[in-house]
């Protein structure tokens, strides 16, 4: 942060009780800080923590911006003139409620996993007339025609649109990022979207647990990830937000079912087909079903 060349900032780190170690080392980080950076403590050492949501919710709380923005402590900015593009958006173009920016995913090898972060997005507004240098308005309909998200690392809004949203989704610990995001672009005046690579994601070592995305299932990261796509359906008034939400749970569904049936349990396979054809019609996920149902049929008068 002290790096980048837009100096009227503050940071609010926020320590969802880490171990006693990092603690620690907090007093020697500080000494060559300034008042910009303030650093709030969650619970207390016999506490787990409070989880993402409400550690978020707890800065944004404490936030006297009047935007703000996220970077996890996995992840960083690259562009130091990050910060000072974004603020220009804001200022010179005051009725932008939401600003996203472009990012690499990176794996543990440092493999690129990812060139840019919203490849669709970018591919919609190639060609098209800049509403300003830095890039270009976009609306709810286009975000969600693109798919993907914008992950928190790339993304600012106005704090009032936060408020008004009730921050992030407390109920989950897992894909609240998404959650997020569609509800604040549903209630967003107005959307920004610059191509410009500013930051860098580091893709969780799945074979790890030291990270909420590697510390739950394969199959509990699906339920949680439709239990995420209905809160965002139900919370959102924009119809393609509300599309793109069905279509991802059918999606999740789908890879529940195949994942059941792969495991010889075909009722839970025939269920959760049968969800995903309610998602999202097509000819051959229904003779798909009714092939899982007939299987499921002649086993059970086989027992």
């Amino acid at each position: 942060m002290r790096s980048q060349s837009f100096a009227e900032f503050e940071v609010l780190v926020i320590d969802d009780c880490s171990s006693a170690e990092s603690k620690a080392a907090y007093s020697a980080i500080w000494q060559h800080l300034d008042d910009r950076f303030v650093l709030l403590f969650l619970g207390d050492a016999s506490s787990t923590g409070v989880g993402p949501s409400e550690a978020r919710n707890a800065g944004i709380a404490a936030a006297r911006a009047p935007v703000l923005a996220f970077c996890d402590d996995d992840d960083y900015w690259t562009d130091d003139t990050h910060l000072a593009m974004m603020a220009e958006v804001f200022s010179t173009l005051p009725d932008r409620s939401m600003y996203i920016a472009n990012q690499t995913a990176v794996s543990l090898d440092g493999t690129i996993i990812k060139h840019c972060w919203l490849p669709d997005l970018e591919r919609a507004v190639h060609g098209r007339q800049r509403s300003h240098p830095h890039g270009y308005q976009v609306s709810c309909d286009e975000l969600a025609e693109c798919g993907g998200f914008a992950q928190l690392n790339i993304l600012a809004v106005n704090k009032a649109l936060v408020d008004s949203q009730g921050g992030f989704w407390t109920r989950t610990s897992y894909e609240e990022d998404r959650d997020f995001f569609w509800r604040a672009a549903d209630g967003a005046a107005a959307i920004f979207f610059n191509p410009q690579i500013i930051g860098q994601h580091n893709v969780p070592d799945r074979t790890k647990k030291n990270n909420l995305s590697s510390s739950f299932s394969q199959v509990e990261r699906w339920m949680l990830s439709a239990l995420v796509s209905q809160h965002i359906g139900i919370s959102v008034r924009n119809r393609a937000i509300q599309k793109l939400s069905i279509n991802y749970e059918g999606d999740i569904f789908r890879h529940l079912s195949m994942h059941f049936v792969q495991h010889k349990r075909l009722d839970l396979g025939f269920q959760y087909a049968r969800r995903a054809l309610a998602a999202r019609t097509s000819w051959k996920w229904s003779a798909y079903t009714i092939l899982l149902a007939c299987r499921s049929v002649m086993r059970k008068r086989a027992q």
